[in-house]
């Protein structure tokens, strides 16, 4: 039996084509290595589900990479409206929608999936060609063959989830150009405060030459983790070569940091955790001198970090880099030059900051993909 679509992942992205692709009338077949639909997206913001950011297209551009290969995408579909035409209520804290439920699973459920064929525990090994045309692919139990092949196989990170980079590999190998891969959305190794290990701060500002974030922090047993060092992640992978710094008060400047602190030594006294405060007072001795004293201010607002590196990729919670936009086209997120071969995903070189983008992206490449197919193959 010849398929008309073959999705390879049934994650975010794959749940978002074999949506719009269930009343179709198309003959879709999902092959999904592991035993169940979207386990990534299970655990997505601790079980809650950051399903998307209420920001406006500019916003949501800066905030992915690659933003701008999108930015027709969010004007022409409304996620919110999707949510609400498949009865799943969102709410909103700041400018983050969860399910009302807080339930991740409610999300995966709200996906209307019933006419799609889903194979589960099969993966594949290959996709395959004849005469130099994609006609199929093949997995551990047998070959398919299809007229459309989608992958949304996500990319290298969270190995466990399913998203193995073996996709990665099979792409390179049939021509299709990929990346540099690296992490993003992971914590950091970092070994001047393990001792401090279950403590955490707010407000932090951790910056380096190109980039800033501020924001939560908590020092771990083997670094840092919290929203600011997963959000910086991205960035201490991609240039290791440059000096990450934090500021571990940005209500002032350096400057009026001193002068606090000159005239009362213990102005930071209560301003910040205790047991911080009592770390940092090592850089701060008896009968400080002004020179000193301006030292200390110093290693309050730049503390560098010193040979700091990110967990590996496999620890990450995305992956950054992926299939080059260059040969994709914007329009159906198809390859220029195999037609009928598609991506949407993580499997793309596009990843967003924390607060929902990159299920953003999954869910408007699906669409994309989706609607782009249904147009070639001449469906409502």
């Amino acid at each position: 039996m010849q398929y008309d679509v073959i999705i390879i992942g049934l994650g975010s992205a794959g749940l978002m084509v074999a949506d719009r692709l269930n009343d179709s009338g198309l003959r879709v077949l999902v092959l999904e290595q592991n035993r169940r639909a979207g386990v990534k997206l299970l655990l997505t913001g601790n079980g809650r589900c950051n399903v998307m950011s209420d920001d406006n297209a500019e916003d949501f551009v800066t905030a992915v990479h690659n933003g701008k290969f999108l930015r027709s995408a969010y004007h022409k579909y409304n996620i919110k409206k999707f949510f609400d035409k498949h009865n799943l209520r969102l709410k909103q804290e700041n400018r983050r929608l969860y399910p009302a439920s807080e339930k991740s699973r409610d999300v995966v459920n709200a996906f209307k999936i019933d006419h799609i064929k889903i194979n589960f525990k099969e993966k594949v090994e290959e996709l395959v060609f004849e005469d130099e045309k994609l006609i199929g692919v093949k997995t551990n139990v047998e070959t398919y063959y299809g007229k459309n092949i989608v992958v949304c196989a996500g990319g290298k990170s969270y190995p466990q989830s399913g998203s193995d980079g073996s996709l990665h590999r099979i792409l390179k190998k049939h021509g299709v150009k990929l990346t540099k891969i690296y992490p993003s959305e992971v914590s950091l190794i970092f070994d001047d405060f393990v001792e401090l290990s279950g403590v955490a701060l707010q407000s932090v500002r951790m910056f380096h030459k190109k980039n800033e974030r501020t924001g939560d922090l908590l020092f771990t047993h083997k670094g840092l983790s919290g929203p600011l060092p997963i959000s910086m992640g991205e960035f201490v992978a991609k240039y290791p070569e440059d000096k990450f710094y934090l500021d571990f008060y940005p209500q002032l400047s350096e400057e009026e940091l001193f002068e606090k602190l000159w005239q009362n030594n213990k102005y930071l006294n209560g301003k910040l955790p205790k047991s911080f405060y009592n770390f940092m007072l090592k850089y701060f001795p008896e009968n400080v001198s002004k020179k000193e004293l301006r030292k200390f201010a110093a290693k309050i607002k730049r503390y560098e970090l010193e040979n700091i590196k990110t967990m590996p990729l496999e620890y990450a919670f995305t992956t950054a880099g992926g299939v080059d936009l260059k040969v994709v086209s914007p329009k159906t997120c198809s390859h220029k030059k195999i037609g009928n071969l598609y991506f949407a995903g993580e499997i793309l070189d596009l990843h967003g900051e924390i607060g929902g983008y990159n299920l953003m992206v999954a869910w408007f490449t699906g669409m994309i993909v989706a609607d782009a197919i249904k147009e070639k193959m001449g469906v409502e």
